[in-house]
């Protein structure tokens, strides 16, 4: 048995057989988890941060060097989104700059609460946090930065976009999800050199900003904790181990040794002191109230140490160059334009409205220009539009107050879909003619950036033109999408949709391939989408090509797409969407042949190598399944069906009267086979040719 057979034996039996994991518990931050995961590659750090521990413990507050006790860091706002709930507003901002001033100043509402024990150790830290008004530039800003990427949704360092130059500013990113159920993480700035001075700073999730608008009281202290680890704060149990595992220290005398807390027991005590510091800042305890006056040396170390350049952030110079030193008087800022619909993509003549979400300065007077649309143009902050002609649309919105005016064009913004299907299911999507397939197939970058679907004049099967994703190391989880012309498949023969596509992956082994590529359907003019299937696992590799920059040169690094077509899209006037959805280690992905008749690769025809389909792979033990081949020569049809040990269990003979595709229906229940997953082979004319069956 080959290896790669082995492997799809595995891949098979995995998806039947594998328990749900069970449900993570969330956790306040990531940071223990990240810092793992760099000192893997990067062992040095473990130096780095001894030697600050080292220097840590010999400083003493003689050695500052800021005056008049307080430092100043300015901070920037990061907010990555998808003009959903996670662009948090101004407002939601500024409460969280206040609660962060508060916790480091002693100023919080809920000090008092701090139990007797350590209310005489709760330090004021004396570092106050402004928003940056200046960028190094000198163009004026307020300190918010709002970036549209769908790496909103997967968080990590891969969406920490627009980071301003670390040393000079605080970057603070905010998305709409994390990774592993954190809430935020930040890296301590020992953790910082080189190629990883873009990613300092802190990443938290939308809800965990303040405690206002998408945020609440229980978040209120999030950033702070984070800003500690900044600062080079530890977990109060230390950086080595889970909350509640073992007794830790985090390098601060006057915080107790701890298991640390994931409740707020304020009488609990875990380790040899007699209390715990429940209600410290760097606890999961959400009853937070103080830092130390250890943690406050240990902080003002970090701020008098070139590790990750945090001695420069206070620095008169660097206050002055961000516009946060004391006595600036910030002008007014020049709105940066920027707008969004909810309905990318319309029926002809529907209505849709556009909203005006500008930002940096106030707007005064703004003017929309729709192409193709009506009204043309409008004033309105949230203007409804209605476009009659098909095809692609651009918006411009232009904003104006006393500072100056901005203007945002995106030419590929309103896509219209025609009330008639452009074709039926006799198209066949070779792509052979660029023109084609760009008016026929929606091919665009949702929020630009190096990865996208395009047009290519080779590549495809046999070298002919194709479609292809340039996604070779692309971010974790990043989707791309390419959307197909409209079919009438109302008359309900159709029952399947295929095509080809290739790709290869610098994974080992199975657990590195869960990389997707995915179908979906729409009869709603591509507003919403209903799932006909997926590609993943070792089905989705089609060629062991590595890291190298994948092109498929030979028509064996090929494999068939085929999907049986649901109910829901026999309509008159449906679309079908292809996604691919990343991982750590995808490459470029083609795709050719979209049609609705011919399962195979072709190669040939059957008297050569063909190739077998079956439709759906992936059914109920008393279905139907269709297997579907190109045969050159009529005659007689082997079709044997196999366990995953190789035991043949059922053989069966058909007669082929007619050359060119054919279809040969298999009825499961005929077959008495139990859940599990099987091979289906075709012998004919001297060839053979192999398909996976799942049975569930």
């Amino acid at each position: 048995m080959t290896v790669k057979l082995i492997r799809l034996l595995f891949v098979c039996c995995t998806v039947l057989f594998a328990r749900p994991m069970q449900a993570q518990q969330t956790t306040t931050c990531g940071t223990d988890d990240v810092r793992r995961q760099l000192i893997e590659q990067y062992p040095e750090i473990i130096q780095r941060e001894r030697a600050f521990n080292i220097y840590a413990q010999k400083f003493d507050l003689s050695q500052l060097k800021v005056e008049e006790g307080t430092y100043i860091i300015p901070v920037v706002f990061h907010v990555i989104h998808d003009y959903g709930v996670e662009n948090i507003s101004d407002e939601q901002i500024f409460d969280a700059m206040e609660k962060i001033n508060e916790d480091f100043n002693k100023e919080n509402s809920d000090l008092a609460e701090t139990v007797t024990e350590f209310l005489g150790i709760a330090a004021d830290v004396q570092v106050e946090f402004r928003l940056a008004q200046r960028e190094l530039s000198g163009a004026c800003t307020n300190g918010i930065d709002r970036i549209p990427s769908m790496r909103t949704y997967t968080g990590g360092d891969a969406a920490k976009l627009g980071g301003w130059q670390h040393g000079f500013y605080l970057n603070i990113w905010v998305v709409k999800f994390l990774a592993g159920s954190a809430a935020a993480y930040a890296y301590y700035p020992t953790s910082i050199f080189d190629a990883l001075a873009p990613v300092d700073g802190v990443i938290c999730r939308y809800d965990y900003v303040g405690s206002i608008g998408a945020a609440g009281e229980y978040s209120s202290h999030t950033l702070s904790h984070e800003i500690g680890h900044y600062l080079n704060l530890q977990h109060t149990w230390g950086n080595t181990n889970n909350p509640g595992v073992e007794c830790g220290d985090d390098q601060v005398d006057d915080t107790p040794v701890t298991k640390g807390w994931l409740s707020c027991n304020l009488a609990g005590h875990t380790c040899i002191e007699p209390l715990d510091n429940v209600q410290n800042f760097m606890e999961y305890s959400y009853c937070s109230t103080m830092f130390t006056e250890g943690q406050k040396t240990r902080m003002y170390a970090a701020l008098n140490s070139t590790d990750a350049q945090r001695n420069h952030l206070w620095s008169s110079d660097n206050l002055m160059l961000t516009g946060t030193n004391d006595g600036y008087v910030a002008g007014l800022c020049s709105p940066e334009a920027d707008f969004y619909t909810s309905q990318r993509f319309v029926c002809k003549d529907e209505s849709v409205t556009f909203h005006d979400v500008s930002w940096r300065g106030d707007v005064d007077s703004r003017m929309w220009t729709f192409e193709g649309g009506s009204p043309l143009t409008s004033t309105e902050m949230d203007p409804v539009v209605s476009f009659n002609t098909p095809g692609w649309h651009s918006v411009t919105l232009q904003v104006t107050n006393a500072s100056g005016t901005t203007t945002k064009t995106v030419e590929q913004y309103i896509y219209v879909s025609d009330d008639v299907a452009s074709y039926n299911a006799d198209y066949v999507g070779n792509f052979n003619n660029m023109d084609a397939a760009l008016n026929d197939w929606v091919l665009y970058n949702r929020y630009p950036d190096n990865y996208q679907w395009n047009w290519r004049g080779q590549n495809g099967y046999w070298n002919t033109p194709c479609i292809w994703l340039n996604s070779r190391f692309g971010p974790d989880q990043e989707k791309d999408e390419v959307i197909s012309p409209s079919f009438d498949l109302s008359d309900g023969l159709t029952d399947n949709v295929f095509f080809k596509y290739s790709t290869t992956s610098n994974g080992f082994d199975a657990d590195d391939y869960t990389m997707k590529l995915k179908l979906y359907y729409s009869t709603n003019c591509a507003k919403t989408w209903i799932s006909v299937g997926e590609i993943t696992g070792d089905d989705l590799i089609t060629s062991y090509g590595g890291s190298s920059n994948f092109f498929p040169v030979f028509a064996d690094q090929w494999r068939v797409a085929a999907f049986s077509i649901p109910s829901g899209a026999k309509a008159e006037n449906v679309r079908f969407k292809i996604e691919f959805v990343y991982n750590n280690y995808v490459n470029n992905v083609f795709v050719d042949d979209f049609n609705f008749t011919d399962g195979t690769l072709g190669i040939e025809g059957f008297g050569g190598n063909g190739t077998l389909a079956v439709t759906p792979n992936i059914t109920g033990v008393q279905d139907v399944v269709s297997l579907h081949y190109t045969a050159e020569t009529a005659g007689i049809v082997q079709v044997q069906v196999s366990d995953i040990a190789g035991r043949v269990i059922t053989t069966q003979q058909t007669a082929v009267t007619s050359t060119g595709p054919q279809t040969i229906q298999l009825n499961l229940a005929d077959l008495h086979l139990s859940a599990g997953c099987y091979f289906v082979t075709l012998h004919a004319h001297g060839a053979n040719a192999t398909a996976r069956l799942v049975l569930q």
